[in-house]
């Protein structure tokens, strides 16, 4: 058996050689000035406002600050900026501070009350409604308030505390009425 013999298939054109060449000797450039100092002309890039005090940041009021966080988080996860409760539509982009402070408010939607007990509900249906697993409950929302407050500097909002608060003794009083129904 015989193998024919071409005497162009060995080598590259000149111009495909040229680029291979190239791709290597940047590759070799970017691994070698990977472990060097870098010196940049550009100017540094701004540093974007975060949640956090304010005295150094020309942002506007507190509100503002937190609203665009809001927006911008919710952007990022690609979440539509306008949501439903109950009967009403709520727009993140044109709420009013009075509208936020209302959402908030002891009898709001996002108020203490309401938002424990959404919150409760949801960790006894995920658990199946089994009191036993009260403290894997406990856990599991300790430890979404701890990243949430991981997420935002190591503190969060006053409200934010008496929701989890309210969570605890919530759960607790589910426990308790289980222990009572079941004797």
């Amino acid at each position: 058996m015989t193998n024919q013999i071409h005497s162009t298939s060995g080598f590259k054109p000149l111009q495909s050689q040229r680029q291979e060449d190239a791709v290597q000797r940047q590759q070799r450039e970017r691994s070698k000035s990977s472990s060097e100092d870098q010196v940049s002309l550009r100017q540094p890039e701004p540093v974007e406002a975060t949640y956090g005090p304010q005295s150094a940041l020309n942002i506007g009021s507190p509100y503002e600050l937190l609203r665009s966080l809001v927006i911008k988080t919710l952007q990022e996860q690609n979440t539509p900026l306008q949501i439903s409760i109950g009967n009403q539509q709520i727009d993140f982009n044109s709420m009013s501070v009075e509208e936020a402070q209302a959402l908030v408010a002891d009898d709001g939607y996002f108020g203490v009350e309401k938002t424990s007990d959404r919150i409760v509900d949801f960790a006894i249906n995920a658990f199946g409604n089994d009191p036993a697993r009260l403290e894997e409950m406990k856990a599991a929302i300790g430890q979404g308030f701890q990243d949430a407050q991981d997420a935002f500097g190591g503190t969060l909002p006053d409200i934010s505390q008496q929701t989890y608060d309210a969570i605890m003794q919530k759960l607790d009083a589910f426990a308790e009425q289980s222990d009572k129904s079941g004797e």
